[in-house]
Order: structure tokens, then C-alpha cells, then sequence
């Protein structure tokens, strides 16, 4: 979430120096949570940092209107990296955690056996993914990464073009406008549960609006806080969802290479992730329902457009 500066009139803030402090403040807050990712015992450490990282690259994209592009190419790069290796290490402690919760609840011995097994191989895979993040977190890496990202951002950040006037709360504006939009336009895949890939694009696009919302939220002093918790919800469930169709997709592939086997373990696997996967696909439909009901996505707009005439962009070009 974004700090509030003290004093910050958002209404002529300048977009752009604003957008270099919030930057440097995200990355700050990413080199601090390098040291809780080393520990593999503590998944909350990657998860952590993972999510720090979600949040910056989000940044980067939402300001991009406002930065020089070319300055920053390498740094976003190094961003992908580490996001990447951060995110290896993180499946397999989601996957592991999901196996060890199945085996919890089941009752049958030959069903527990199959997901011992599965938990085995996703901790030796876990194993290499910490290995190659413990290289990618080094030190003199991270150094690296922090020096290169602050001097890109500071060419990126010097003043010029014609969006030089545009103020914090206009930007704010047209980027969460922007992200509604995206959504709304991809809505539609709520009513097709079976495409999977447009379900998958939905939770992203959810994704950036929330943390959108989120960024922006200090601008309009906490009005857009509730959009934030309720877009949180609807990509909670389009998440588990998307993590039900990898597991189905999984177990899938693994009963059509192995025909002929026994596979009464693998059976009531897919079986169980395919009524988790209903679960929450229902939930998401529920609450996008609700929000038609009340115009929840008509709401967040009224409010981003619930400002004096002086602010808006056209009237001061």
C-alpha cells in the first residue's frame, strides 16, 4: 500500500515527481525482504517478496505513461528475473501445501500414498527452485539491481513531454479508468466457465485493478479503499480457480500417459479439484452478480470522476 507524504495536496501534485518517490519507496520495500526469502523453512518469506515485486512491476506499468521507457528496459528486466525465481520456489510451496492439506483430509490409504509421493517429487523440485534463488538473491545481485534500478529511474523521471503537468490525482484517474475498462471487457468470460484462458486473463486483469486501486488509493484519501478489498475478493476465487485447472490439466496428462494402470488414487484427485474448481467458480459468478446488482463497477468511476472541473486534464491544455 501507499504511504500518504504529509501535507500532499494530490489535486496539483505533480504526477510525475510523485510517481519516482512511490517507485523508490516499492523497491525499498522489496531489498527489505530479501533476507525472510532465504529461508525455505518460512514460505511466507518468498511469498513476501513475491508479492513486493507484483506490486512494483505493477507501478512500473501503471507510471509508464509518465516515464521515459528506454532508461528503465534493463531494470524491468532484472525485475522479471528475480519475480521469476521468486515465483518457481513459490508454486511448488502452494502446490506442496495444497498435496499436504488432500492428504489431511483423506481417507482412503491408497489415495494418501499417491499424494505422499506427488509431495516428494515437489520437494526435490522445491529444492533446485531455492538453490537457484539463493543465487539470484546474492548480495552483490541484489546491489546490482537496487544501483542500476535507482540511477534508470532517475533519467526515466526528468521532467519533460507533454504529460510534464499531468497531477497525481489525473493520473490516478485515467490509469484505474483504464484498468475497469480491461476488466469489464473481459467480464464476460464469467459466463463461459470452461474457457479457461480468458478466466486466467480475467484474474490478471483483476489483479492489476486492485493493485491499481491500491496505489492510487492515498490520492482520494481512502474513498477507494472498499473497491480494493472487493476486487481482492474476485481475484481470490479466480485464482483458486486458475490453480484447480493446473491441477486438472496435471492429473489429466498423467492419466492419458499412463493408460492402463490403476489409477484410483489419481481418480478421486481429479474429482476433488474438480468440485473445488465449481466451488469457487461459483463464488466468482455470485459476486460479480452482486456487483451488477449494485453497480459496484459504475460506482468506482463516479467516484475517480467526482472531482473539481479545475483537475480535469482537457480544461488545462
Amino acid at each position: 500500500m501507499t504511504k500518504q507524504v504529509v501535507g500532499t495536496d494530490f489535486s496539483t501534485a505533480s504526477a510525475l515527481e510523485w510517481a519516482a518517490e512511490v517507485l523508490r519507496g516499492q523497491l525499498a520495500e522489496v531489498l527489505k525482504l530479501r533476507a525472510a526469502a532465504f529461508n525455505s523453512a518460512d514460505i511466507e518469506g518468498v511469498h513476501k517478496m513475491r508479492v513486493a515485486i507484483r506490486r512494483l512491476r505493477s507501478a512500473l506499468r501503471d507510471f509508464s505513461p509518465l516515464l521515459k521507457k528506454r532508461p528503465l528496459k534493463e531494470s524491468k528486466k532484472d525485475l522479471k528475473r528475480l519475480s521469476d525465481a521468486l515465483g518457481a520456489a513459490r508454486d511448488e510451496d502452494v502446490a506442496i501445501a495444497a498435496l499436504e492439506k488432500l492428504r489431511g483430509k483423506t481417507k482412503h490409504e491408497s489415495v494418501k500414498k499417491a499424494v505422499e509421493k506427488m509431495i516428494e517429487k515437489r520437494r526435490a523440485v522445491r529444492e533446485k527452485a531455492q538453490a537457484v534463488l539463493i543465487e539470484t538473491l546474492e548480495s552483490s545481485e541484489i546491489e546490482a539491481l537496487r544501483e542500476r534500478f535507482l540511477r534508470a529511474l532517475d533519467e526515466a523521471a526528468e521532467p519533460g513531454g507533454k504529460l510534464k503537468h499531468l497531477t497525481a490525482k489525473e493520473a490516478g484517474r485515467e490509469v484505474i479508468s483504464n484498468g475497469r475498462r480491461e476488466f469489464c471487457d473481459l467480464s464476460e468470460s464469467l459466463y463461459n466457465p470452461f474457457e479457461i484462458e480468458k478466466l486466467h486473463e480475467l484474474r490478471i486483469a483483476a489483479k492489476r485493478l486492485r493493485y491499481a486501486v491500491e496505489l492510487f488509493d492515498v490520492v482520494w484519501n481512502g474513498q477507494i479503499a472498499p473497491f480494493a478489498e472487493e476486487i481482492s475478493q474476485m481475484q481470490t476465487f479466480l485464482g483458486e480457480l486458475h490453480d484447480a485447472d493446473i491441477w486438472i490439466e496435471d492429473l489429466s496428462r498423467r492419466l492419458h500417459k499412463e493408460k492402463g494402470k490403476k489409477h484410483g488414487a489419481d481418480f478421486r484427485l481429479l474429482s476433488g479439484f474438480v468440485r473445488q474448481r465449481t466451488k469457487h467458480y461459483r463464488a466468482a459468478l455470485r459476486l460479480w452478480g452482486k456487483w451488477q446488482k449494485n453497480n459496484f463497477i459504475e460506482n468506482l468511476q463516479t467516484v475517480l470522476d467526482n472531482s473539481p472541473k479545475s483537475e480535469k486534464t482537457s480544461e488545462r491544455q
